[in-house]
Order: C-alpha cells, then structure tokens, then sequence
C-alpha cells in the first residue's frame, strides 16, 4: 500500500494532567504515514488526486494548538480521525510525543494505527461557522454552541469576542467562530442544522439586515472554500476566525488573516470576553 508522511510535525498544546503540564502550552511531536493509493497522482500529477499532506498538516496544527487534551492517548485518536476525513486516506500511522515529559527520556508518546471502510464511513466536510448575537447574547451564544455539540462534531471553537454593531446604532454583539466536521453538504448543513438552532433561539429576520438578533450562523468556509468576502474586513469575523484559521491567505494580495486580523485589532474596539472563555472548551 502506498504511503505518504508527515515527519516531525512541531506543534504546542495544552496536554496533560498536572497543573503545570495545563498552565501553558508544551511541546507536542506529531508523526503521521497516511495510507492510500497515490498510482493516480503519478499519472495525472494533479493536486486533486493526491493525499494533500499540506491540508492535514494544517488541520491538525489547528486542532492541536486548541484541544487541550488530558492523555496522548485521546490526542492522538483525535488525529487519527481527522486524518481520516481526508480523500483519498484510507489508514492512518499516529505518533504523539511528549518531549522531555519523564525524566531522562527524550520522549514519551504513543502509536496507533487507524483504518476506515469507505462502503461506511460518509466523506467528511470542513466547515467554520460564526455565531453573532445582540439579544441576551451570552444566553443565546452559549446555547448555540450547545446546540452544535449535540448534532456535529466539533473541532475548535474560537474565543468569545465582544464587538460593536454594524450600521445603525445598537447593543454589541458576542460572535464566535465553530470549526466542525460533517457529513453533509453545504446546503443541506444550513436546512437541517443551522436553520432549526436559529429558529429554536428565536431568529427573526426582517428587512434591516444589521438589526438585533438572538442568534445568526454563518458559514464562513467550507472545505476550503471562502463564502464570504467580509472576513477580510470584519472585525467581528476576522478575529475570531484568524484564531482557528491564521493562515488563510488572501486571493488578492497574500496577506494572511492573521496579519488582517492583528491590522484591525490597532483600530478596533473589539475584545475577548474572558469571563465566558469556558464556552470555547470542548468538554
């Protein structure tokens, strides 16, 4: 079977058990050998047919900088399955390291290998939702994550940031930004889970579209696709989506959204409620 390999993936996380270990990120080493049949790629050399270890690479970079996992273990079973979502990845080798964690040891980690029957298991999109609420928003936000916990499976979630209104004059807005993972399309990820969380938190739309709302969820990218412009200019989208995806560059003039994101925060009034950052965990 024909592999493909991430060598010596550095990134830094919260793991652990102990208080020191969950005060600040570490070191954690990611080795992966993704398994597919790469004999296409050879032939058309073309990106679309290749396991593209960039993407994954990126994914996990991601994932890991937010999980704050307790066990390599869980981490690296988490990993496993995000590799798998990819096309193309039938099976997955999973190393996670621990630099420097026991005494007199270079490492400590564990290996896992994962394989997934295409006959059952869906293709698996990426999506990154904003959550925007003005009315009772901390209520209201906190129900809506709550709501996609139940019915997705959920990656990441940003920081809770406190923003002004767009247009006329009103009460600021919480907003958010949720990484998930679906077997759905995009249209079919609106009708049958966000539309029914916007009607069950009292959505109502009229036809100032900056009037208050309890709760809007918008899909700012799917599958590495931008829908919408504004998060290059957007205080409200920006910040919290460069948390998750700060590498997302530009079409236009290749600056990343994290450097966006830094550029409008000098002028912004925007900020991170810290008081609700309990909302952004996972479990």
């Amino acid at each position: 079977m024909d592999i493909t390999f991430i060598q010596d993936l550095l990134v830094r996380g919260v793991i652990g058990i102990s208080d020191r270990e969950r005060s600040q990120p570490q070191d954690i080493l990611i080795n992966l050998v993704l398994f597919g049949d790469v004999s296409k790629a050879a032939q058309t050399d073309r990106i679309e047919d290749c396991i593209n270890y960039r993407t994954i690479a990126k994914k996990i970079t991601a994932y890991v900088e937010r999980a704050e996992r307790y066990t390599v273990e869980a981490l690296a079973a988490d990993i496993a399955r995000l590799s798998l979502e990819e096309p193309n990845v039938i099976g997955v080798r999973v190393r996670v390291e621990k630099p420097g964690a026991v005494r007199f040891a270079r490492s400590v980690g564990v290996e896992i290998e994962r394989f997934r029957d295409s006959k059952t298991t869906p293709a698996m999109h990426q999506a990154y939702i904003l959550l925007g609420s003005n009315i009772e928003p901390e209520v209201n936000i906190a129900a809506a994550i709550h709501r996609l916990k139940e019915s997705c499976v959920i990656n990441a979630i940003s920081s809770i940031w406190e923003t002004e209104a767009v247009g006329s004059p009103g009460p600021r807005f919480l907003n958010a930004v949720v990484w998930l993972s679906t077997p759905l399309d995009l249209e079919a990820l609106k009708k049958q889970i966000l539309a029914p969380i916007e009607q069950a938190l009292g959505r109502v739309r009229t036809p100032d579209k900056n009037a208050p709302r309890t709760i809007d969820l918008d899909v700012l990218i799917f599958d590495d696709r931008v829908l919408d412009s504004n998060i290059w200019q957007r205080d409200f989208i920006a910040l919290p989506l460069a948390e998750l995806r700060p590498d997302l560059s530009h079409s236009t003039n290749s600056e990343s959204l994290a450097e966006i994101a830094q550029r409008l925060r000098s002028t912004s009034s925007a900020f991170v409620r810290s008081d609700l950052q309990h909302l952004s965990r996972l479990r």
